[in-house]
């Protein structure tokens, strides 16, 4: 708004409206670039869907839900409930370069014979592992108990016993109890 002085108006007053509405329009810009400045650089809040209401929408689920019922009564009477399936944790396996140590458990001899008579044959075997720590050696023993079945009568399989531990699925051999 440059203007130069020969155009400007002899009268005072309207030099006077003139000067007012400049400075009108000075603090008018002054206040939308302050407006700016805050948007673009000041403290940021959460922001409100409903700009009328300040106060955002707190423990309103039962309202929330209270409008969609009946949109969604419709839809659950078609869907069939699946039961989650819950999976089960696993341990990593020991690492696969330390040294094994395999200790076979048989069943005894007398069970080794069926009720029928014949002789029970081996099926398969259960394997688990425990960490064993020797001084200045650490390695994996590993327990393999057989199982065993009669071909002739099909009676229910049999499986050698585990030898006994201070704690039940534990990994550290009873030798390494002193060292924890």
């Amino acid at each position: 708004m440059k203007s130069a002085p020969e155009s400007l108006p002899d009268d005072p007053i309207l030099l006077k409206q003139m000067l007012l509405a400049a400075h009108g329009k000075v603090a008018q810009l002054q206040e939308q670039n302050a407006l700016l400045l805050q948007r673009l650089f000041g403290r940021k809040s959460e922001q409100t869907s409903d700009p009328d209401s300040p106060q955002l929408p707190l423990l309103n689920e039962a309202e929330t839900l209270l409008e969609v019922a009946p949109e969604a009564a419709a839809e659950e009477v078609e869907e069939e409930i699946v039961a989650p399936t819950k999976r089960r944790g696993k341990r990593k396996p020991l690492p696969a370069e330390l040294p094994r140590v395999e200790v076979v458990h048989e069943l005894p001899e007398h069970e080794l014979t069926c009720a029928c008579g014949c002789r029970k044959q081996a099926i398969g075997e259960e394997t688990s592992e425990q960490l064993e720590i020797i001084p200045m050696q650490v390695r994996v023993i590993r327990h393999i108990r057989k199982t065993y079945t009669c071909k002739a009568c099909e009676a229910a399989p049999v499986t050698a016993d585990k030898p006994t531990q201070l704690i039940e699925k534990a990994w550290p051999a009873p030798a390494c109890w002193p060292c924890c």
